[in-house]
């Protein structure tokens, strides 16, 4: 059976939760949007960057979030969009632009990268998650 509109605008929703959660520190929410066994790769950081790398289950999911908030001292804004989301009623791939900001006024609001992210989504009893969620940020 092919995604319904529920599914697509559910995975919209789940997109936008994770955005808004990594941005402001909710780490259990950012955590919340993946499987248990949940994998996030960021990849195209220079090596040893705190941001990048692999990070599979619960417990490195959080800590990634811990470092994220405090690395970006919540002053980060992600945007994606042309998301395009295939797949049936109970999985699907999904990738989007990814544009990062940090927030502020004047010389503190910039522009930090561009990147696509390329996901797994399984629909859980309680609705969508990711199960992986890889980013690639663009070269310099």
């Amino acid at each position: 059976m092919p995604l319904t509109a529920q599914d697509h605008e559910d995975i919209r929703q789940l997109l936008a939760r994770y955005n808004f959660a990594i941005d402001f520190g909710d780490v259990s929410d950012w955590v919340g949007t993946f499987t248990t066994d949940g994998i996030f790769e960021c990849l195209g950081l220079p090596a040893g960057a705190p941001l990048g790398g692999r990070h599979a289950g619960t417990d490195q999911l959080s800590k990634y979030a811990v470092k994220h908030f405090e690395t970006n001292k919540g002053r980060a804004r992600h945007w994606n969009w042309n998301l395009v989301i295939d797949g049936t009623h109970d999985e699907a791939e999904m990738k989007c632009y990814l544009n990062a900001y940090s927030a502020g006024q004047g010389a503190s609001a910039e522009f930090r990268v561009t990147g696509i992210y390329r996901d797994k989504l399984l629909k859980m009893p309680d609705g969508w998650r990711f199960k992986e969620r890889q980013v690639t940020i663009d070269p310099a």
